[in-house]
């Protein structure tokens, strides 16, 4: 924090050491050491991340819209979904997905590739809490 990084960047570099990442008591099955990572930034630093862009940024619809504007059509970006899951790019896919959720265009094909993002991750996190949030929120997104 002190050096600048950002949470993102320092929940993805910040590791247990070999000697305690090997102990059986130790492995991730209720939290991460991401989220801690993230909880001690926030605690510290709180929500701002030192990024002037992020004072102010746009809502999420308007983000999320000019964002598949850009990309230039919503099925060009369910085909970079479709690659991202072929790939296993998970939360690549899921992250593509939230745009096109959240601008409410291809809605209900968004959910279900996100539910089929969501589910891919929750074979790779080894804490409970995440994989089931993961699952819960999948089957939510298709009950819809």
């Amino acid at each position: 924090m002190n050096k600048g990084l950002t949470i993102d960047e320092l929940a993805s570099i910040v590791k247990l050491p070999d000697e305690l990442a090997k102990l059986p008591y130790l492995g991730e099955f209720y939290g991460t050491v991401a989220w801690t990572v993230r909880s001690i930034y926030n605690g510290y630093l709180g929500w701002f991340d030192g990024n002037p862009t992020n004072l102010n940024k746009l809502p999420p619809k308007k983000h999320a819209e000019k964002m598949l504007d850009l990309i230039g059509s919503e099925e060009q970006t369910i085909t970079a979904i479709k690659k991202a899951l072929e790939k296993q790019e998970a939360q690549w896919a899921v992250e593509l997905c939230d745009l096109l959720i959240s601008a409410e265009r291809e809605f209900n094909i968004g959910k279900q590739l996100k539910a089929e993002g969501l589910m891919a991750l929750s074979k790779l996190e080894t804490s409970a809490n995440g994989r089931h949030y993961y699952i819960a929120y999948a089957k939510e997104l298709l009950e819809d």
